[in-house]
């Protein structure tokens, strides 16, 4: 069994049509907003070796390029050690899940040019991968972390060129977030823990979501620019 525990291995799906069409799409719509407005930082290496995001618009991106890269690493592997019982529909809808993921990963990449921060390390050793239990639950707990950071990011933005096509990305990640909660508990999507008492769906800052994320991550990183 091979682990991808690091994004640097995380392999083109060349014989995905689906990853295909979406990858696509995005470097097409990359090419329509990299240049929308200024970076302010570029990315280096903190004092202390922990990955620091940047600055202003350059951190917020490479924050959700952190979340995209923990997200696509970990349906990767979901999809080489699939669990027990998989279904036929599972099996597609999870290949699409990561292809999406990795087309995300792409896309921000390409955005971010030269002030993208390097490939992460993971670690996927809180999901049980062969358990359909252990691996859906996992996946909800990263797809509300991704809705949630999206829901986050978006009034820090300082380039409001940014926000439609950010705003497209958090919508596929919202039915992500359905479709892996309906696998386990059928119609628990939008449950009083995720919608507040306004009606509006969980929000984390940057640097409250990076804490929730770096138990599946060796990685450490320098986020005190980001949002709190």
């Amino acid at each position: 069994m091979k682990l991808y525990n690091t994004t640097q291995d995380l392999p083109p799906v060349k014989d995905a049509k689906s990853y295909d069409v979406s990858r696509r799409r995005f470097l097409q719509l990359a090419g329509g907003i990299a240049g929308t407005g200024a970076f302010l930082a570029a990315c280096k290496k903190a004092a202390d070796n922990r990955i620091f995001v940047g600055r202003g618009d350059v951190g917020l991106l490479n924050f959700l390029y952190i979340i995209e890269q923990l997200k696509a690493g970990f349906y990767v592997q979901a999809n080489a050690t699939t669990y027990y019982g998989l279904t036929l529909s599972e099996m597609q809808l999870l290949a699409d899940l990561r292809d999406h993921d990795l087309a995300h990963v792409d896309f921000l990449a390409l955005i971010l040019a030269g002030n993208v921060i390097p490939k992460i390390t993971l670690n996927l050793s809180p999901t049980i991968y062969a358990d359909r239990t252990s691996m859906i639950a996992n996946a909800i707990i990263l797809e509300d972390l991704a809705v949630a950071s999206y829901n986050g990011v978006m009034q820090s933005f300082s380039d409001a060129g940014y926000l439609p096509t950010i705003s497209k990305m958090a919508s596929v990640e919202a039915r992500h977030a359905q479709y892996v909660r309906d696998l386990l508990n059928y119609n628990s999507f939008g449950d009083i823990s995720l919608i507040d008492a306004n009606g509006l769906g969980q929000s984390l800052s940057p640097q409250a979501a990076l804490a929730i994320a770096q138990p599946y991550i060796q990685t450490q990183f320098d986020g005190s620019t980001l949002p709190a």
